[in-house]
């Protein structure tokens, strides 16, 4: 598994290569993080030192990257304390945590395929890092960026966009994830988005539409993934 530190870019061969990025969180490793509820702990502690600009289940709906940098625009010493909440239910989630079935298979039929493979995650690197070894996924990534490389997190296209300029140019690129702000960075970074797992009537509510919708991870090698 590749950082970004000292990684060298791919050769003109990639320019016929497909690459495929994943998300983390309930793509390739069941985390059981409880983003509700993550959500709701970052509003109250915005709570106790600003009033709430909106009703809270507008706020509900935000992205955490957003709740915390509103709560920060409010009371910028909220900063801090809202990202150890952050970690502390990341580490919660992560204890544990399983390989969604099937994931190690798939990234290996893929690999095998030439098929070029990147993970995109707004956890930290330390955490994704240990456990992708942990559950034997690291090897068969050539590229992983966390919140602390892409700048800016999911929704935001920025951590698509350093994995297309770090893996050199592609013939078609896909983001698979199961959540709207994988499908809304995808689109804003102009690939392909595959959906995963249960959540599509949550994510189409949200106006996101996918190239395609997959149940079960081994449907990926049934797609045509070809431009």
């Amino acid at each position: 598994m590749e950082s970004l530190r000292g990684l060298v870019l791919m050769s003109d061969a990639a320019a016929h290569s497909i690459l495929v990025i994943f998300d983390f969180d309930n793509t390739l490793v069941d985390s059981r993080i409880r983003f509700a509820d993550l959500r709701a702990a970052l509003i109250d502690l915005w709570a106790t030192r600003a009033p709430l600009p909106v009703p809270r289940a507008d706020l509900m709906r935000l992205p955490l990257r957003d709740i915390v940098g509103r709560a920060s625009d409010a009371a910028p010493d909220l900063h801090e304390p809202a990202w150890a909440i952050i970690e502390a239910f990341e580490a919660e989630g992560l204890a544990g945590a399983e390989a969604i079935p099937h994931a190690r298979a798939v990234l290996e039929a893929l690999e095998a395929r030439g098929v070029l493979l990147a993970l995109l995650t707004n956890n930290a690197r330390p955490a994704t890092a240990a456990n992708l070894e942990r559950l034997g996924l690291a090897p068969l990534l050539d590229l992983t960026v966390t919140r602390d490389e892409a700048g800016a997190l999911k929704p935001d296209a920025s951590g698509v966009r350093l994995i297309l300029q770090h893996m050199g140019p592609v013939a078609a690129a896909y983001l698979v994830g199961d959540s709207w702000i994988d499908g809304l960075a995808a689109d804003a970074a102009g690939i392909r988005f595959i959906g995963f797992g249960p959540r599509r009537a949550e994510v189409e509510a949200r106006g996101v539409k996918a190239w395609a919708w997959i149940g079960d991870l081994r449907e990926l090698l049934t797609l045509d993934l070809r431009p």
